[in-house]
């Protein structure tokens, strides 16, 4: 660090997720093998003894730096305001897609917060094994509301009686192949047209009566 650079004091909790923060830019440009200590001591304006103080080595940062984002997104998945299910309500195919896209919105909104997160979320820790089981975490909790809100739907006769699991495993695998495309082509993470259109997609299979393909013994008759 240069002498001519004079880093802010700040009290040791703020220092530490300084340290995240910065570790964290620095991870999702770079990648977490090509990151060193001193890319990330550089970004953050302390000396190696300095983030010593804190954290072990580079992957006792990542460690630390998952933990957060698991956490946070956890917490915010259960303080979610429940999406209106009334028994109540006259629910067709516009009011099915309005739901799975207010469900997806609020998955891209919390677990994709910034592109740095989804990146180290999607591209580096994926790709780092000691990390995978906590980021499992995510995934786990995301399908699980997902799952509930399809057994829901089905228990008042909205859906279609369809597996609830794979449902959701399919919405949260589309979700994170599509995040993961944009990131992959440097576009910028459209939430809103992401959860619109696999609101309407996923809505068009799952309510009762809609349109699907003729089966087997009505097909056209084709090439043999």
């Amino acid at each position: 660090m240069s002498a001519s650079v004079r880093r802010p004091y700040l009290p040791r909790d703020e220092r530490r997720e300084q340290i995240l923060d910065c570790a964290l830019a620095v991870f999702a440009s770079k990648g977490f093998h090509e990151t060193s200590i001193a890319d990330i001591c550089g970004r953050a304006l302390i000396a190696r003894g300095t983030l010593y103080q804190y954290f072990a080595d580079k992957r006792d940062v990542l460690a630390a730096l998952v933990d957060r984002i698991v956490r946070r997104v956890i917490d915010a998945i259960q303080h979610w305001t429940p999406l209106d299910l009334s028994p109540d309500m006259v629910w067709g195919e516009e009011e099915n897609i309005t739901f799975v896209e207010a469900r997806c919105r609020q998955i891209m909104e919390v677990v994709f917060a910034d592109t740095d997160t989804a990146s180290l979320i999607l591209r580096v820790a994926h790709g780092t094994g000691f990390v995978g089981k906590a980021l499992a975490q995510i995934d786990e909790h995301v399908v699980g509301v997902i799952a509930a809100d399809v057994r829901a739907h089905i228990a008042l006769g909205i859906l279609r009686p369809l597996d609830p699991q794979i449902v959701a495993e399919f919405i949260v695998g589309g979700i994170q192949k599509i995040v993961l495309q944009a990131l992959e082509d440097g576009r910028p993470i459209d939430v809103g047209r992401i959860a619109r259109e696999i609101g309407v997609l996923v809505s068009c299979g799952l309510v009762p009566g809609a349109q699907g393909p003729p089966p087997r013994s009505q097909a056209p008759d084709g090439p043999r």
